[in-house]
């Protein structure tokens, strides 16, 4: 910090570092969390040989998979992820008509997930296994 007087007005300069200069490593941190926690989704999902498996019991046995809890709409948000129709590693049904019946709604992984696990297509950047 440097102080200049001129006059009667005093100036002050005071230096700030660059804020960034990429990504940080907690958005680094956080960007190998959420491909991991994908990996994990699709681990879960093949050993249960692409057979339907609720939402809940699916959140259960990934917290298990990971060893930290993960929140519902976090869960959704990965599934969503890893359905979309550029990647098409997961399925999903409701049971219900309504929207928030998380606890009736099946998954499944999908062959192109057994696939990506078994390197039989080439890797995706969002899934580490």
């Amino acid at each position: 910090m440097a102080r200049r007087s001129t006059g009667g007005l005093i100036l002050e300069l005071v230096y700030q570092p660059r804020r960034s200069y990429g990504p940080t490593m907690d958005s680094l941190a956080h960007e190998i969390r959420d491909e991991i926690v994908r990996g994990v989704i699709l681990t879960v999902l093949i050993k249960h040989r692409l057979e339907w498996i609720t939402f809940g019991s699916l959140r259960v046995q990934v917290q298990r998979g990971q060893g930290y809890s993960l929140e519902e709409n976090e869960l959704r948000f990965h599934l969503a992820y890893l359905g979309d129709s550029t990647r098409g590693y997961v399925e999903n049904k409701s049971l219900r008509a309504s929207r928030g019946a998380t606890d009736f709604s099946l998954v499944r992984a999908t062959a192109r997930a057994v696939d990506l696990l078994d390197g039989r297509i080439a890797p995706d950047p969002g899934v580490l296994f």
